[in-house]
């Protein structure tokens, strides 16, 4: 009897799993680094997963609204979707969760609740110089939340970097350009470029959420239109928003920064 009981705990274990996933990097969206697609648990295949707002050429930094839906069959049991750096593992933007989603911290979104018809949420793409950018998604479509079995499909879709170039210096307000960190999100470490109009001594400091500084990436003197760099490691930090702020001759600018563990 004992065994038996331990042999439907297994089961009703690995349903609960592959519902949710959300401890999961990637989910089941099929992204690398992830645990493959919703087929991976469900198997079958014949489903028929749709996204719509995905950008075929994003501006860095822009927000997004993607919607996904299904032109046939059951209503979604699952769904998964995360974002990556070309075919790479690392995470590329940021997500907010909208109608029927919930989050992956900082890597996407799963269908919360199960059983629905559409799913909708925002990407906010990463910023400049990050190339392009693959959506991955995966569906299991069902009659339950216990289906074993049904239609399974995964989409991947690969939006290009516009390139709209960088305003001159002397356009700028304060005359200080502040680029957004690449990667952003990042973990453990990630790069701060600025650049200033005038020659000044220069500090870059990170800020958390109540904007009491955590580190200082830079301080010395900046050469006028130089584009300098700046390294943060973030190793022995906590998850979650920071900034960066360049000051230089009385004038600062603020960048915001997701660190995501």
């Amino acid at each position: 009897m004992n065994t038996m009981k331990q042999i439907v705990v297994l089961v009703l274990a690995a349903v609960t799993v592959c519902a949710a996933h959300n401890s999961y990097t990637g989910g089941y969206s099929g992204a690398p680094g992830g645990k493959g697609t919703c087929a991976t648990c469900h198997g079958g295949s014949g489903g028929t997963i749709q996204a719509s707002g995905f950008p075929a050429s994003y501006s860095p930094g822009q927000t997004y609204t993607i919607t996904i839906t299904h032109n046939g069959g059951n209503k979604f049991v699952n769904v998964n979707a995360s974002t990556r750096l070309g075919t790479t593992t690392v995470v590329a933007g940021t997500f907010i969760a909208g109608s029927n989603t919930a989050l992956y911290p900082g890597d996407g979104i799963y269908v919360s609740p199960h059983l629905i018809d559409a799913l909708a949420f925002q990407w906010t793409a990463p910023g400049a110089g990050s190339g392009p950018v693959t959506f991955y998604a995966a569906g299991f479509q069902g009659t339950s939340t216990g289906s074993s079995s049904g239609q399974s499909s995964k989409l991947s879709i690969t939006a290009t970097e516009a390139t709209t170039g960088v305003a001159p210096l002397d356009a700028l307000p304060q005359g200080l350009l502040l680029l957004q960190n690449y990667p952003n999100p990042f973990n453990p470490e990630t790069t701060v470029r600025f650049s200033v109009r005038e020659n000044g001594f220069a500090t870059v400091k990170i800020l958390n959420m109540l904007g009491q500084e955590v580190a200082t990436v830079f301080r010395g003197m900046a050469r006028a239109g130089d584009m300098n760099t700046a390294t943060f490691n973030a190793g022995m930090m906590a998850s979650g928003m920071y900034f960066s702020r360049l000051e230089c001759n009385g004038k600062s600018i603020v960048q915001k920064m997701i660190l995501a563990k």
